[in-house]
């Protein structure tokens, strides 16, 4: 493709030569130059007719032809030009020599060009190259004036996307509503012939990964209309105005190719809620929002373009953006269920070689709260792993090792834990584990491992059941399993160590939910203060004021706190109650480093007595 020329480029290339030929050339060269002694020469042997004194140079013209030296060949020339003298050099007699040889002098002023552009040409190079790296910026020459104009990648009958709902596995009720959409563009009549308005705006909610662009990417390949994507950030510029001049040029662009469907991108980037944050109501963000208001259901009506739009913020979206005639519906994309995860799995692994052991099922339940972008990533780890080690196959071994470093990190082969450290983190995790296989309600051992990766120096896998609802039995046997790695320290290493500061934090924020959120606290069974676990939005929760007095505050605290010292004192008895299985995990672990959950099962069995105390049989107040 040949490179386009910039036309600035062109003109500030001929100033400058202009500037060189002037100061360097004119009209020397049409003129033979001579040395300074020769001219005088000329002059006093009356061969000189006339001379014109111009910017430290003398342009001399014979009476008649002359044959000259110049270098080592001979010249036949009517006028000449003498070498300017070095600044500040005069000669007094110069002047009364052309007077008394009869030699007309001119004098001629220095040139305003020349003088214009030795002032000029700095300032010009600088605006050029200002010019030429703004262009790069925007794009390219033929945009630098363009500020307004829409960035949307357009996709039709000459570019097509190839991503169909075929390729999109799980999220079937979501595949619906966006078909119905597409069905909407397809076949108008349909609906507008029993009364029915088109929507007007499709909101695609979801935690990130999860698919919503890729939805959006299967409409586009469905829909056989102009589809027009583009991202919320690329209307933002810093000039005022320029959002909404690329707003409106954009549903302009959209309402020529009618039918179509505009997909915007991360909506909360220019959605958030007016009034909310720093800036007044005419900052560029919210003249930005406002044109999209006005846009998808303002005075003018037009049914026939779509909106797509994709977020994983709903809760700071402007209220008027939500409401019915502008998205008039939302879709949850939410994180997939087992069933999604290997139906999610099979898709990332197909034209892959896979060994005989590789268990999509068990790679689906051993990966719940993964979203697909997750699951991809996992089979995509697990194929360099078998390549790191030149395998031909894929193996369930690979597997696990990407499963470890994407939730641990890599593993820390150079970190020397002394022996003493070394078995408390064995009883920390054996204390893990061992509460994780009694505990009726707590999910069940997969991996137990002292390998330090990242910043866990061991770390306990479970295999957790699929649970929408959450009961309070299985969140207090949870909270035990987590403070059952303190509660082994005090009970068989003698002492406590840093190791549970992060046991510690899930625990807290957990009965924080119970409390606040849940009404499972002792004091408050059927209320909900708001534990504001999410990220905080300027100008709403900072600015927040507490909606309860301080005595609920400690009565709050007080339950939170008896929640979890139950749990502890749980876990320290059901270890208590398997001191023998205690020791003999934390041994195996110390000998081989990592002990898989089958064999944790395997030591409780033999090691039960049946006087034990049940955990049903749990009492609080021992």
């Amino acid at each position: 493709m040949p490179t386009r020329i910039n036309p600035w480029s062109l003109v500030i290339v001929v100033i400058l030569a202009y500037w060189l030929f002037t100061l360097f050339g004119g009209s020397n060269n049409a003129r033979t130059t001579v040395s300074y002694s020769d001219f005088i020469a000329y002059v006093e042997q009356g061969k000189v007719a006339r001379v014109v004194l111009q910017e430290g140079r003398i342009n001399g013209f014979f009476k008649a032809p002359e044959r000259i030296q110049v270098g080592n060949t001979t010249e036949t020339t009517d006028r000449f030009t003498v070498i300017a003298l070095p600044p500040g050099f005069s000669d007094p007699q110069f002047t009364n020599l052309l007077r008394q040889n009869g030699v007309e002098i001119t004098n001629r002023p220095p040139s305003m060009w020349g003088q214009l552009l030795f002032t000029l040409l700095p300032i010009l190079l600088l605006i050029g190259f200002w010019w030429f790296f703004f262009m790069r910026s925007q794009g390219g020459a033929g945009q630098v004036m363009q500020f307004g104009q829409s960035r949307a990648r357009q996709y039709g009958k000459e570019k097509r996307v190839n991503t169909t709902f075929k390729d999109v596995a799980g999220h079937t009720e979501a595949k619906r509503e966006l078909m119905e959409v597409v069905d909407f563009l397809k076949n108008p009549q349909k609906y507008i012939a029993i009364g029915a308005e088109i929507p007007k705006g499709v909101l695609l909610v979801g935690p990130p990964g999860t698919g919503k662009t890729l939805l959006t990417r299967a409409v586009a390949g469905e829909a056989g209309v102009p589809f027009f994507s583009v991202s919320a950030s690329e209307f933002m510029e810093m000039f005022v105005g320029v959002g909404a001049s690329r707003v409106r040029t954009l549903f302009e662009e959209a309402r020529r190719n009618a039918p179509a469907i505009i997909f915007i991108d991360e909506l909360d980037s220019i959605g958030r809620k007016r009034g909310a944050g720093i800036g007044g109501g005419h900052d560029e963000r919210e003249q930005t929002l406002n044109q999209i208001l006005s846009e998808m259901d303002g005075f003018e009506k037009d049914t026939s373009v779509i909106v797509l739009a994709a977020t994983n913020r709903p809760d700071i979206l402007d209220p008027a953006l939500l409401r019915p005639g502008r998205f008039d519906r939302q879709v949850v994309i939410g994180l997939p269920t087992l069933e999604e995860r290997k139906e999610i799995l099979q898709v990332h692994m197909r034209g892959k070689k896979f060994a005989p052991d590789v268990d999509v099922n068990n790679l689906a339940r051993l990966t719940p709260q993964f979203s697909g972008a997750d699951l991809k990533n996992l089979v995509n780890e697990a194929a360099l792993q078998a390549a790191r080690e030149n395998a031909t196959e894929i193996a369930n071994i690979h597997f696990q090792t990407a499963l470890d470093k994407i939730m641990l990190g890599l593993e820390r082969g150079t970190l020397k834990l002394s022996e003493q450290e070394k078995r408390a983190v064995a009883y920390h995790e054996a204390g893990h584990a061992i509460a994780g296989e009694v505990l009726p309600y707590a999910d069940k051992t997969e991996k137990v491992s002292i390998v330090p990766r990242g910043m866990a120096l061991g770390v306990r896998w479970s295999k957790p059941e699929e649970r929408i609802l959450m009961s309070k039995e299985h969140l207090e046997d949870t909270l035990a399993m987590t403070l059952a790695g303190r509660a082994a320290e005090e009970l068989f290493v003698g002492t406590i160590t840093t190791g549970a500061a992060n046991d510690f934090k899930q625990a807290t924020s957990l009965a924080k939910q119970m409390v606040l959120d849940w009404g499972m606290g002792d004091h408050f069974k059927n209320v909900a203060w708001g534990s504001n676990q999410g990220p905080i939005f300027l100008g709403e929760e900072i600015a927040k004021k507490q909606d309860h007095s301080e005595e609920t505050s400690r009565l709050i605290d007080a339950d939170i706190q008896a929640i979890l010292d139950r749990a502890y004192e749980k876990a320290k008895q059901v270890l208590s109650s398997n001191t023998e299985a205690m020791h003999r995990l934390a041994e195996e672990l110390l000998e081989s480093e990592i002990v898989q959950g089958e064999r944790v099962r395997e030591i409780i069995a033999q090691t039960k007595r049946p006087e034990a105390v049940a955990p049903a049989a749990f009492n609080p107040e021992i």
